[in-house]
């Protein structure tokens, strides 16, 4: 799977969870977005997770500050 195409998919993941007028890109991290506290963090991780049936451990998790970052997570793990 491409980059694009797991930007795209978490886009839409963070769509459903901060509201559909927010505007997503690799490096939206949680200070830019209101609604992104450590319940909607969890909420992004696990959903994240589900989408791409994949598990991120705690290190990885650790090293998650942006969306760009989920997304070389989950390209990591498909490779």
């Amino acid at each position: 799977m491409s980059r694009s195409e797991i930007f795209s998919r978490i886009e839409s993941i963070c769509q459903t969870i901060f509201g559909e007028c927010t505007v997503i890109t690799e490096k939206t991290a949680a200070t830019d977005l209101e609604k992104w506290d450590s319940m909607t963090h969890v909420t992004l991780i696990a959903s994240i997770e589900r989408e791409f049936g994949v598990t991120f451990d705690i290190m990885e998790i650790i090293g998650i500050s942006s969306i760009g970052d989920f997304v070389d997570c989950v390209q990591a793990k498909q490779a």
